[in-house]
């Protein structure tokens, strides 16, 4: 499975779960996935360069280009956005 269905399948479990999401794919094979929960924003990123990348906007962060957090396949960023999200609201999407 491509990338970018591993990521659209994962919006669609967030979306199910009530979970406002949002995926962005580019030419270059790079996705986006932009999930939102309550006042929270998380992204989760993709780069065939770079890897998976996760983390939470905050307000002042401003554009950037650096994740918190790096991992090299979906899985294990998949589960720091589920981690993410409970930290958050106390559980699972």
């Amino acid at each position: 499975m491509a990338v970018s269905d591993d990521v659209a399948h994962f919006a669609g479990e967030l979306r199910a779960a009530g979970t406002a999401t949002e995926v962005t794919t580019f030419p270059s094979g790079a996705v986006m996935l932009d999930v939102r929960r309550g006042d929270h924003l998380y992204v989760l990123a993709y780069s065939p360069s770079t890897g998976f990348g996760v983390d939470e906007v905050l307000d002042g962060d401003g554009i950037g280009t650096s994740y918190r957090f790096g991992f090299p396949d979906f899985e294990s960023a998949k589960a720091k956005v589920l981690s993410l999200l409970t930290e958050a609201d106390g559980h699972l999407a």
